[in-house]
């Protein structure tokens, strides 16, 4: 009873929360610095002490690390093999091309963590990422080349979102008494420039340049002449295709690239912002084997915000996450079950519809999250020679695995992930499938 009177309070601050006006077209819950193996468990870490994650889902978990750790990753998460042939297959239409949601991120990071005996451990990482998303729909069809023009423009569009984030974070852990309570805190540091995944359509950025009105007249007129004949034209449609025809043939590339560049300009504002993370994890007493751990976590206290008039880039509000874990060990075999609930107060500035409708089950559905993994020959309390994992985010499957070569201590790790983000309102709504690979230093 005390634990929940205690989780109750510490989540308290959620009375402070307003709601945020964004409208995009993707709704990703995008979190800065998501890490390979909580991935393959479904996104799970509230919960969890292992590495320089916890600098990511919750600083208390800083406290489970009993050595010290310096890691340099490399992380390259590309469209899984699934997405990629749904593109190609709507490429081969011919007429209709359509390119679904392509999804690109890198986040190359240096960490460090240094315990202080069972007392506390500092931490800290920085990181740069940079994440991509690309879509296209082209319409080219038509009986005529004017038809096929007039159709490009008014039914073609091209979909872009981008971010760049320096991100600094360090952190404390402090266990005090008999360890059974870890209380964690970190400053957050983020520099960042965002793009909100835009989509424009090809008529918004012809205006000024060509009209579709011009371009339908002048469909009109070609089909009149060559049903009837060029001589039934009066002076003044002759005169309308000579004019449209030479502005097609004298079309300023560079004009269209202007106004390219001015429907994205968002990404050229480049701004910095602080916020800190507080969270505890506590260790269960009974059932000592299943080395049981209940975590919670409090992102962007003060609220992480750039000071955009113009949402640009976007601010966020506070956020709050619960976390389970129980990680029994069988000789040289070791079981990790974790379960998060992330964000149950629907804050996250990149899902307007959830805020609303905070009574959807799809809206919880893609904030729960649990996952496993089997560990074999362990080398510390978070890393095994080989290790396979799984799980459920956003209520679709994630796996993944990991090995560390040099069987005795961590040196270099190949790690994999596999998991589906719900680009939509609900969980399921719009998945797109990604795959995930890093390399990770252990000096």
């Amino acid at each position: 009873m005390r634990l929940l009177l205690l989780i109750i309070l510490f989540f308290n601050l959620s009375s402070l929360l307003q709601a945020q006006t964004y409208d995009t077209s993707y709704s990703e819950l995008r979190r800065p610095g998501q890490a390979v193996r909580n991935l393959g468990m479904g996104n799970t870490g509230v919960a969890l002490s292992a590495d320089e994650s916890a600098l990511y889902y919750n600083p208390a978990g800083l406290g489970g690390v009993d050595s010290l750790m310096l890691n340099l990753n490399i992380l390259l998460e590309i469209p899984a093999i699934s997405e990629l042939q749904s593109s190609q297959e709507k490429l081969s239409d011919g007429a209709s091309v359509s390119i679904d949601l392509l999804h690109i991120r890198s986040l190359n990071s240096f960490s460090f963590i240094l315990p202080f005996g069972d007392w506390f451990t500092i931490g800290a990482i920085y990181s740069l990422e940079y994440t991509y998303d690309f879509s296209a729909t082209v319409d080219s069809s038509g009986t005529s080349s004017q038809e096929q023009a007039v159709n490009t423009i008014q039914n073609s569009n091209i979909g872009l979102g981008m971010r760049e984030d320096g991100m600094l974070r360090y952190g404390l852990a402090v266990a005090p008494g008999t360890g059974q309570w870890i209380f964690g805190v970190q400053q957050n540091t983020i520099t960042r420039r965002e793009q909100p995944f835009t989509t424009v359509a090809f008529e918004d950025i012809t205006e000024d340049v060509i009209s579709v009105a011009d371009l339908t007249q002048l469909n009109t007129l070609l089909a009149q002449a060559a049903a009837n004949g060029a001589d039934n034209l009066t002076l003044a449609d002759a005169l309308f295709i000579d004019n449209v025809t030479t502005q097609i043939q004298n079309l300023d590339v560079q004009k269209l690239a202007d106004k390219i560049e001015s429907k994205f300009a968002c990404y050229t504002s480049k701004k910095a912002a602080n916020s800190y993370s507080v969270g505890f994890q506590r260790r269960a007493v009974s059932a000592s084997w299943l080395r049981m751990s209940f975590g919670g976590v409090a992102h962007n206290v003060g609220h992480l915000d750039f000071g955009s008039s113009d949402n640009c880039p976007r601010s966020h509000m506070p956020e709050y996450d619960l976390g389970f874990s129980a990680q029994p060990k069988f000789g040289p075999i070791r079981f990790l079950f974790a379960a998060d609930i992330r964000d149950f107060t629907y804050a996250n500035a990149n899902d307007t519809y959830c805020f609303e409708n905070k009574g959807s089950s799809g809206c919880l559905q893609k904030r729960f999250n649990w996952g496993w993994e089997l560990g074999f020959l362990p080398i510390d309390s978070g890393a095994s020679f080989v290790s396979v994992r799984g799980g459920v985010n956003q209520n679709r499957p994630t796996w993944g695995a990991e090995i560390n070569p040099f069987i005795f201590f961590r040196f270099f790790t190949i790690e994999y992930a596999h998991y589906t983000e719900s680009m939509g309102q609900e969980a399921g709504d719009r998945t797109n499938a990604r795959d995930v690979i890093q390399l990770r230093f252990a000096f």
